[in-house]
């Protein structure tokens, strides 16, 4: 958070309740303050609450690259603690799917257009965007001819939500 200034007992109380690794990249947190940020999991902008729950600790890297982002844990905590996502979800998705599209025509360079078209309809079909990593990882298994890890996780969203949309 920009000009806010937490304690450093507070920071401490973040970090080891995250087993001193950053919930965005995985790795290991440095010793001390500098170089992390303060995340806000359901971000502000979103009407993410300024609570203990709702805070985080990342690399200020990863912080950036977050920015933000809804990911699968923010729609989780936001159930579990009532907040309503105010945002254009539909519009969102359709970013989402843009890039993700994008990324399936780059990742698929060389190995033809059958394997361009099974990546590019898994791009557009994503119920689950984040992290991109798993994004990433669906559409190189639909290039390669395999559905079944974008239709898991389709499936794994439609029956937590109902229609796999909020």
């Amino acid at each position: 958070m920009p000009g806010a200034s937490h304690s450093l007992a507070f920071m401490t109380e973040l970090v080891e309740a995250q087993r001193w690794r950053c919930p965005w990249c995985g790795d290991d947190l440095p010793d001390s303050p500098r170089g992390t940020a303060i995340d806000h999991i359901i971000p502000r902008v979103y009407g993410g609450p300024h609570r203990r729950w709702n805070l985080q600790l990342l690399h200020q890297g990863c912080n950036s690259a977050k920015g933000t982002k809804i990911t699968a844990e923010a729609l989780a905590l936001a159930d579990a603690h009532g907040v309503t996502i105010s945002m254009d979800i539909g519009q969102y998705r359709a970013g989402v799917r843009r890039r993700a599209a994008k990324y399936a025509v780059r990742a698929t360079r060389g190995l033809g257009g059958e394997a361009r078209d099974r990546a590019v309809a898994a791009a557009r079909n994503l119920t689950v965007f984040f992290p991109e990593g798993r994004v990433h990882a669906v559409i190189r298994a639909a290039a390669e001819g395999e559905p079944g890890p974008a239709d898991r996780l389709g499936e794994r969203c439609r029956g937590r939500r109902g229609n796999g949309s909020r």
